[in-house]
Protein backbone atom coordinates (compact mmCIF):
# COMPACT_ATOMS: atom_id res chain seq x y z
CA UNK A 1 0.00 0.00 0.00
CA UNK A 2 1.52 3.12 -1.15
CA UNK A 3 2.83 5.58 1.63
CA UNK A 4 0.35 8.54 1.33
CA UNK A 5 -2.42 6.16 1.24
CA UNK A 6 -1.52 4.85 4.40
CA UNK A 7 -0.59 8.51 5.83
CA UNK A 8 -4.18 9.17 4.60
CA UNK A 9 -6.07 6.14 6.19
CA UNK A 10 -4.28 7.29 9.40
CA UNK A 11 -5.26 10.45 9.39
CA UNK A 12 -9.52 9.52 8.41
CA UNK A 13 -8.84 6.92 11.55
CA UNK A 14 -8.16 9.54 13.97
CA UNK A 15 -10.22 12.76 12.49
CA UNK A 16 -13.35 10.10 13.13
CA UNK A 17 -12.01 9.07 16.50
CA UNK A 18 -11.56 12.58 18.02
CA UNK A 19 -15.19 13.56 16.21
CA UNK A 20 -17.12 10.74 17.78
CA UNK A 21 -15.82 11.69 21.47
CA UNK A 22 -18.48 13.88 22.83
CA UNK A 23 -17.78 17.53 24.34
CA UNK A 24 -18.95 17.65 28.03
CA UNK A 25 -20.02 20.62 29.57
CA UNK A 26 -20.40 21.17 33.13
CA UNK A 27 -23.64 23.35 34.70
CA UNK A 28 -22.73 24.57 38.26
CA UNK A 29 -25.65 25.53 39.71
CA UNK A 30 -26.62 28.26 42.52
CA UNK A 31 -26.90 27.83 46.49
CA UNK A 32 -24.92 29.88 48.49
CA UNK A 33 -22.51 27.54 51.14
CA UNK A 34 -23.89 24.95 49.75
CA UNK A 35 -21.77 24.92 46.69
CA UNK A 36 -18.71 23.11 48.66
CA UNK A 37 -20.58 20.42 47.37
CA UNK A 38 -19.52 21.22 43.62
CA UNK A 39 -15.60 20.75 44.76
CA UNK A 40 -16.73 17.15 45.36
CA UNK A 41 -18.47 16.81 42.01
CA UNK A 42 -15.12 17.90 40.36
CA UNK A 43 -13.20 15.57 42.61
CA UNK A 44 -15.14 12.15 41.77
CA UNK A 45 -15.14 13.69 37.82
CA UNK A 46 -11.58 13.76 37.83
CA UNK A 47 -11.10 10.68 39.30
CA UNK A 48 -12.68 8.40 36.58
CA UNK A 49 -11.57 10.05 34.01
CA UNK A 50 -14.69 12.66 33.09
CA UNK A 51 -12.60 15.46 30.70
CA UNK A 52 -14.74 18.85 31.37
CA UNK A 53 -14.52 20.59 27.76
CA UNK A 54 -17.43 23.91 29.22
CA UNK A 55 -18.28 25.30 32.20
CA UNK A 56 -21.04 27.34 32.90
CA UNK A 57 -21.54 28.88 36.50
CA UNK A 58 -24.10 30.56 38.58
CA UNK A 59 -23.51 32.42 41.61
CA UNK A 60 -21.52 30.22 44.04
CA UNK A 61 -21.51 27.90 41.10
CA UNK A 62 -19.22 30.69 38.95
CA UNK A 63 -16.85 30.86 41.60
CA UNK A 64 -15.98 27.36 41.79
CA UNK A 65 -16.33 26.58 38.06
CA UNK A 66 -13.92 30.03 37.33
CA UNK A 67 -11.24 28.78 39.89
CA UNK A 68 -11.19 25.18 38.08
CA UNK A 69 -11.57 26.86 34.06
CA UNK A 70 -8.60 28.49 35.06
CA UNK A 71 -6.27 25.29 35.59
CA UNK A 72 -6.21 25.68 39.63
CA UNK A 73 -5.45 22.12 41.00
CA UNK A 74 -8.51 20.64 42.87
CA UNK A 75 -6.36 20.51 45.85
CA UNK A 76 -6.00 24.00 46.12
CA UNK A 77 -9.41 25.12 45.47
CA UNK A 78 -11.05 22.85 48.24
CA UNK A 79 -7.89 23.76 50.63
CA UNK A 80 -8.82 27.68 49.65
CA UNK A 81 -12.74 27.17 50.30
CA UNK A 82 -11.82 24.82 53.42
CA UNK A 83 -10.02 27.66 55.10
CA UNK A 84 -12.00 31.18 53.77
CA UNK A 85 -13.28 33.26 56.85
CA UNK A 86 -16.35 34.68 54.96
CA UNK A 87 -16.71 36.85 58.15
CA UNK A 88 -13.57 39.34 57.00
CA UNK A 89 -16.26 40.47 54.41
CA UNK A 90 -19.10 41.45 56.93
CA UNK A 91 -18.67 45.12 57.63
CA UNK A 92 -19.69 48.91 56.37
CA UNK A 93 -20.00 52.17 57.69
CA UNK A 94 -21.98 52.36 60.55
CA UNK A 95 -22.74 49.18 60.90
CA UNK A 96 -20.53 46.26 62.84
CA UNK A 97 -21.22 42.53 62.79
CA UNK A 98 -19.94 40.00 65.48
CA UNK A 99 -20.25 36.39 65.45
CA UNK A 100 -20.97 34.76 68.82
CA UNK A 101 -21.47 31.66 70.18
CA UNK A 102 -24.68 30.30 71.39
CA UNK A 103 -25.30 26.75 72.44
CA UNK A 104 -22.60 25.73 69.90
CA UNK A 105 -23.75 27.21 67.15
CA UNK A 106 -22.32 30.79 65.43
CA UNK A 107 -25.30 33.61 66.20
CA UNK A 108 -24.55 36.94 63.63
CA UNK A 109 -25.30 40.06 65.95
CA UNK A 110 -25.35 43.34 64.62
CA UNK A 111 -24.48 46.30 66.23
CA UNK A 112 -25.91 49.58 64.63
CA UNK A 113 -24.23 53.13 65.23
CA UNK A 114 -28.08 54.83 64.33
CA UNK A 115 -27.82 58.41 65.17
CA UNK A 116 -25.09 58.50 62.90
CA UNK A 117 -26.61 56.32 60.31
CA UNK A 118 -29.77 59.16 60.20
CA UNK A 119 -27.65 61.67 60.63
CA UNK A 120 -25.28 60.25 57.12
CA UNK A 121 -28.60 59.05 55.51
CA UNK A 122 -26.52 56.48 54.24
CA UNK A 123 -28.27 53.20 54.25
CA UNK A 124 -26.33 50.00 52.77
CA UNK A 125 -27.39 48.10 49.89
CA UNK A 126 -25.60 44.69 51.17
CA UNK A 127 -23.87 42.98 54.40
CA UNK A 128 -21.01 41.57 52.17
CA UNK A 129 -18.47 43.52 49.99
CA UNK A 130 -18.61 42.21 46.41
CA UNK A 131 -15.34 44.43 45.90
CA UNK A 132 -13.41 43.01 49.00
CA UNK A 133 -14.57 39.62 46.79
CA UNK A 134 -13.60 40.57 43.65
CA UNK A 135 -10.39 42.11 44.62
CA UNK A 136 -9.15 39.19 46.40
CA UNK A 137 -10.04 36.94 43.00
CA UNK A 138 -7.57 39.00 41.13
CA UNK A 139 -4.77 37.92 44.16
CA UNK A 140 -5.95 34.44 44.02
CA UNK A 141 -5.84 34.23 40.00
CA UNK A 142 -3.27 36.69 39.22
CA UNK A 143 -5.70 39.39 37.56
CA UNK A 144 -7.05 36.44 35.01
CA UNK A 145 -9.21 37.77 32.18
CA UNK A 146 -11.22 35.57 30.28
CA UNK A 147 -9.59 36.11 27.04
CA UNK A 148 -6.18 34.97 27.51
CA UNK A 149 -6.11 32.80 30.72
CA UNK A 150 -9.12 30.55 30.58
CA UNK A 151 -8.07 26.55 30.18
CA UNK A 152 -11.65 25.45 29.83
CA UNK A 153 -14.69 27.84 28.41
CA UNK A 154 -16.58 29.37 31.07
CA UNK A 155 -19.07 31.63 31.15
CA UNK A 156 -20.81 33.26 34.26
CA UNK A 157 -24.28 34.39 34.77
CA UNK A 158 -25.71 37.19 36.15
CA UNK A 159 -28.82 39.16 36.63
CA UNK A 160 -29.01 43.15 35.63
CA UNK A 161 -31.42 44.70 38.81
CA UNK A 162 -32.81 47.26 36.76
CA UNK A 163 -33.89 45.39 33.18
CA UNK A 164 -34.41 42.19 34.86
CA UNK A 165 -32.34 40.34 32.01
CA UNK A 166 -29.70 37.54 32.31
CA UNK A 167 -26.46 38.65 31.70
CA UNK A 168 -24.02 36.20 30.19
CA UNK A 169 -20.00 37.31 31.15
CA UNK A 170 -17.27 36.27 29.19
CA UNK A 171 -15.14 39.22 28.87
CA UNK A 172 -12.72 40.84 30.68
CA UNK A 173 -11.62 40.45 34.26
CA UNK A 174 -12.99 37.08 35.33
CA UNK A 175 -13.25 38.59 39.07
CA UNK A 176 -15.76 40.63 37.86
CA UNK A 177 -17.80 38.16 36.58
CA UNK A 178 -17.89 36.01 39.35
CA UNK A 179 -18.47 38.95 41.88
CA UNK A 180 -21.80 40.33 40.12
CA UNK A 181 -22.88 36.40 39.62
CA UNK A 182 -22.85 35.53 43.57
CA UNK A 183 -24.63 38.82 44.48
CA UNK A 184 -27.25 37.68 46.13
CA UNK A 185 -29.68 40.63 46.55
CA UNK A 186 -29.84 41.79 50.36
CA UNK A 187 -26.90 39.94 51.48
CA UNK A 188 -24.15 41.09 49.14
CA UNK A 189 -23.41 44.63 47.63
CA UNK A 190 -25.16 44.87 43.96
CA UNK A 191 -21.85 44.22 41.74
CA UNK A 192 -21.45 47.64 39.13
CA UNK A 193 -19.80 47.05 35.74
CA UNK A 194 -19.94 48.46 32.31
CA UNK A 195 -23.07 50.91 33.59
CA UNK A 196 -25.04 47.85 35.11
CA UNK A 197 -26.15 47.26 38.46
CA UNK A 198 -25.36 43.07 38.73
CA UNK A 199 -27.15 40.55 40.93
CA UNK A 200 -26.91 37.18 41.41
CA UNK A 201 -27.92 34.69 38.51
CA UNK A 202 -30.57 32.47 40.50
CA UNK A 203 -32.74 34.94 39.92
CA UNK A 204 -33.05 34.26 36.27
CA UNK A 205 -31.16 31.06 35.86
CA UNK A 206 -30.57 28.76 38.66
CA UNK A 207 -28.26 26.17 36.78
CA UNK A 208 -27.15 26.99 33.36
CA UNK A 209 -27.86 24.30 31.35
CA UNK A 210 -28.59 26.60 28.44
CA UNK A 211 -25.67 28.43 28.61
CA UNK A 212 -23.58 25.29 28.35
CA UNK A 213 -25.55 23.61 25.46
CA UNK A 214 -24.60 26.91 23.96
CA UNK A 215 -21.31 26.87 24.31
CA UNK A 216 -20.87 23.91 22.05
CA UNK A 217 -21.44 20.95 24.76
CA UNK A 218 -23.12 17.56 23.43
CA UNK A 219 -23.58 16.26 27.11
CA UNK A 220 -24.54 18.25 29.58
CA UNK A 221 -24.06 17.38 33.54
CA UNK A 222 -25.97 20.09 35.85
CA UNK A 223 -25.39 20.11 39.58
CA UNK A 224 -28.48 21.50 41.40
CA UNK A 225 -27.80 22.23 45.03
CA UNK A 226 -31.62 23.03 45.67
CA UNK A 227 -31.77 19.28 47.70
CA UNK A 228 -29.75 19.94 50.44
CA UNK A 229 -32.27 22.07 52.33
CA UNK A 230 -29.92 22.00 55.91
CA UNK A 231 -31.91 22.22 58.95
CA UNK A 232 -35.40 22.60 59.33
CA UNK A 233 -35.98 25.48 61.67
CA UNK A 234 -36.44 29.38 62.19
CA UNK A 235 -33.53 31.53 60.69
CA UNK A 236 -32.32 33.54 63.41
CA UNK A 237 -30.63 36.21 61.48
CA UNK A 238 -30.60 38.52 58.87
CA UNK A 239 -28.49 36.02 56.48
CA UNK A 240 -30.03 33.15 57.16
CA UNK A 241 -33.63 35.28 56.38
CA UNK A 242 -32.46 36.27 52.65
CA UNK A 243 -30.37 32.71 52.31
CA UNK A 244 -33.84 30.73 53.14
CA UNK A 245 -36.03 33.66 51.04
CA UNK A 246 -33.38 33.12 48.38
CA UNK A 247 -34.41 29.52 47.93
CA UNK A 248 -37.95 29.47 47.95
CA UNK A 249 -37.46 32.22 45.09
CA UNK A 250 -35.54 29.58 42.76
CA UNK A 251 -36.66 26.86 43.72
CA UNK A 252 -39.42 26.70 40.64
CA UNK A 253 -36.78 28.43 38.55
CA UNK A 254 -34.48 25.71 38.88
CA UNK A 255 -36.54 23.14 37.73
CA UNK A 256 -36.95 25.15 34.35
CA UNK A 257 -33.34 25.56 34.49
CA UNK A 258 -32.59 21.89 34.48
CA UNK A 259 -34.40 21.27 31.37
CA UNK A 260 -31.91 19.99 28.61
CA UNK A 261 -29.62 18.42 31.36
CA UNK A 262 -28.29 14.79 30.09
CA UNK A 263 -27.39 14.05 33.82
CA UNK A 264 -28.50 15.72 37.04
CA UNK A 265 -26.97 15.51 40.09
CA UNK A 266 -28.76 16.86 43.48
CA UNK A 267 -26.29 16.21 45.96
CA UNK A 268 -27.84 15.56 49.73
CA UNK A 269 -27.04 16.89 52.83
CA UNK A 270 -29.08 17.42 56.21
CA UNK A 271 -27.39 19.61 58.49
CA UNK A 272 -26.59 23.27 59.08
CA UNK A 273 -25.69 24.93 56.31
CA UNK A 274 -24.52 28.75 56.26
CA UNK A 275 -21.16 30.67 55.22
CA UNK A 276 -19.39 30.47 58.59
CA UNK A 277 -19.39 26.56 58.58
CA UNK A 278 -16.64 25.17 60.75
CA UNK A 279 -14.14 22.98 58.66
CA UNK A 280 -15.71 19.49 59.48
CA UNK A 281 -18.95 20.39 58.26
CA UNK A 282 -17.63 21.88 54.79
CA UNK A 283 -16.00 18.69 54.37
CA UNK A 284 -19.29 16.56 55.24
CA UNK A 285 -20.68 18.90 52.32
CA UNK A 286 -17.90 18.36 49.61
CA UNK A 287 -18.05 14.69 50.50
CA UNK A 288 -22.23 14.49 49.64
CA UNK A 289 -20.46 16.23 46.16
CA UNK A 290 -18.40 12.93 45.76
CA UNK A 291 -21.07 10.95 47.05
CA UNK A 292 -23.95 11.75 44.30
CA UNK A 293 -21.51 11.42 41.60
CA UNK A 294 -19.68 8.62 42.59
CA UNK A 295 -24.12 7.48 42.53
CA UNK A 296 -24.35 8.38 39.13
CA UNK A 297 -21.01 7.85 37.25
CA UNK A 298 -22.05 4.44 35.61
CA UNK A 299 -24.80 6.34 34.26
CA UNK A 300 -22.75 9.08 33.05
CA UNK A 301 -20.15 6.50 31.29
CA UNK A 302 -23.34 4.92 29.68
CA UNK A 303 -24.63 8.10 28.09
CA UNK A 304 -20.97 8.94 26.81
CA UNK A 305 -20.58 5.75 25.21
CA UNK A 306 -23.75 5.82 23.66
CA UNK A 307 -23.75 9.32 22.08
Amino acid sequence: MPILTIVFFITCVIFSSAQSEPKIGLALGAGGPRGFAHIGVLKALEREGIKINYIAGTSVGSLVGAFYALGFDLKDIEDYILEENFTKYLSFKNITFELEEYQNKKILGISINLPKMIADAVWPRGLLSTIAIRDKFDQLSNWAHFEYDLKIPFKAVATDLITGEKIIMDKGKISNAVAASISIPGLFYPFECEDRILVDGGLKDPVPVDVVRQMGADIVIAVSLQEMTGEKKDPNNVISIVERSMDIMIEDLTNLSLRGADLVLKPQYQGEVSYFLKKKERVAIIRQGEIETENKINELKKIIEDF
